[in-house]
């Protein structure tokens, strides 16, 4: 079994090879996926799993912690709100093949995903990105929509809590 770093996962994929994939896998037929969430809100536990029959089975396992972005919580310093692992079985034989870093592959999956609707539905030479959201994600999503839209010259982020009223 193989265990696959963060820093190995930014060394291989590209937004280019990674957003043509997922356009692959998103034509092909749609398969068996279960959600489990445990905890309570300051704790989550997840665990999403995937079954493509014949091919490979995987559980993404990670916790949500929003606590953790609190400087000096319990006397520690700040820690990633989301952290997790992938773990990927061999589809015909169900031996375990990698255990990924979760966090990372959802930085790069999740923005991907993003930049590939948007290139499917959106205008083909956009010079404009909103960005709903200044956290953690936001980078990512910037840089994912600019490889797919060189196009995009400037790019505007409103963030929630900016804009908050007080009671």
């Amino acid at each position: 079994m193989r265990v696959v770093s963060a820093e190995e996962i930014r060394r291989v994929l590209t937004f280019p090879a990674l957003v043509a994939a997922m356009e692959a896998g998103h034509r092909r037929p749609r398969i068996a996926i279960r959600d489990l969430v445990m905890g309570e809100e300051k704790a989550h536990y997840f665990v999403r799993s995937a079954v493509d029959a014949g091919r490979a089975l995987g559980s993404k396992l990670f916790t949500s912690f929003p606590d953790n972005l609190v400087a000096g919580t319990r006397g520690k310093h700040p820690l990633p709100a989301v952290q997790g692992v992938y773990v990927l079985f061999d589809g015909t034989n169900g031996r375990p093949r990698a255990v990924l870093d979760g966090t990372e592959i959802t930085w790069w999956k999740t923005s991907a995903d993003s930049a590939l609707g948007a290139r499917l539905l959106a205008p083909d030479d956009p010079h404009t990105l909103l960005v709903v959201g200044a956290g953690a994600m936001a980078p990512w999503l910037v840089r994912a929509h600019r490889f797919t839209r060189p196009s995009i010259r400037r790019v505007l982020v409103w963030n929630a809590a900016l804009h908050r009223r007080p009671r």
